[in-house]
């Protein structure tokens, strides 16, 4: 049994698939299996994948595209490693990734990091780095915002297993961590350190959506109100938080759950120790003016 799966879901990949394989058998220890599903590729993705000589490749294709939540839960089927790390098919895998997040693991259920954004020409962006986030004060900093990527994920492949993979939302990962913390898993953020380099550009997936404007998205409010009812005791409207939460600029929501949550939340953090009740309070002043 390898000792981790690394899953790439993609559809139409080319021309960035090509660094995102490369550097990601780099930086793969040796006892390592890549999982890629081409989820039904036109472009020749499919072709790309058939060329690359290297036995811990296993290449899966869908005819018909499933979509990102489906593809990676069927991947997620496949890997037989002890643990399970993410990567988007547009991305660039740092060298020291595996290595500096199977240390992170011990103790915890779930590992992220931060990322270098680069754009199509592999020119980076003036890098802003962010302190680690503790497994304590993970899910309030959760109830606030997605403050995990999705690509540096390295995880227990039973912890994932025991969440049942990603649901159809167009949120699916900030769906699974606000489960995740809701089942009591311990999610850890790395300070500082990145570990992909993180491509922006027009045709990327996260670029043609914006989970913010799903009103309609009753999955994610579902495992909101979950998290939100079960760790600060908040009981209002989950739609309401997540699609009203106030913005630099923009008019304060006038409603009482409004208030009512971030009541609950600046009482949830002063239970948290002295770092981490900071760090919570730093972000609920930034999104709630208090």
């Amino acid at each position: 049994m390898p000792q981790l799966s690394v899953l790439i879901p993609v559809k139409d990949g080319m021309p960035y698939l090509k660094s995102t394989v490369s550097s990601t058998l780099r930086a793969m220890p040796r006892d390592a299996e890549l999982l890629v599903l081409d989820d039904g590729s036109t472009d020749g993705t499919g072709t790309f994948l058939a060329s690359v000589r290297d036995k811990r490749l296993r290449v899966f294709r869908n005819e018909q595209p499933a979509g990102v939540a489906a593809a990676s839960t069927a991947l997620l089927s496949h890997a037989s490693g002890e643990h399970v790390a993410r990567i988007d098919g547009d991305d660039i895998c740092l060298p020291w990734r595996f290595t500096v997040q199977r240390r992170a693991l011990e103790g915890v259920d779930m590992v992220f990091s931060q990322a270098l954004m680069i754009n199509a020409k592999n020119v980076p962006y003036r890098p802003h780095l962010e302190p680690g986030i503790s497994p304590e004060a993970m899910p309030l900093h959760l109830l606030m915002t997605n403050v995990l990527m999705n690509p540096t994920m390295y995880a227990a492949r039973s912890a994932l297993e025991s969440l049942g993979g990603y649901q159809p939302t167009p949120a699916e990962d900030y769906d699974l961590w606000l489960r995740a913390a809701a089942a009591g898993l311990r999610m850890l953020r790395i300070p500082w350190l990145p570990t992909i380099a993180y491509r922006r550009h027009q045709t990327q997936l996260s670029q043609r959506r914006a989970w913010s404007d799903e009103n309609g998205d009753r999955i994610l409010a579902d495992s909101f109100g979950k998290l939100a009812a079960d760790r600060i005791g908040f009981h209002g409207s989950a739609s309401t938080i997540l699609y009203n939460r106030p913005a630099p600029g923009k008019p304060y929501p006038e409603d009482p759950d409004v208030a009512d949550f971030a009541r609950c939340m600046m009482e949830a953090a002063s239970r948290l120790g002295k770092r981490d009740r900071h760090g919570v309070e730093a972000r609920l002043r930034a999104s709630y003016r208090l």
